[in-house]
């Protein structure tokens, strides 16, 4: 059995990938933006959680 890993499509940087699925222009661009603030959302958390994680490495090592 061979598994088909063809490209096909590749998004471009800063195009709606949502609209490109086919979603209507307004749904796609509150699909991305909401995508975006969880993207940023997460990113805040790791980076919070990072650096809490260093303050008790130093503080218990």
């Amino acid at each position: 059995m061979k598994i088909d890993t063809e490209i096909r499509h590749v998004t471009k940087p800063g195009a709606n990938l949502f609209l490109e699925l086919g979603f209507t222009p307004d749904e796609a661009k509150r699909l991305q933006a909401a995508s975006r603030k969880q993207i940023n959302d997460t990113r805040l958390l790791k980076r919070q959680l990072t650096e809490e994680l260093s303050v008790w490495i130093e503080k218990h090592h």
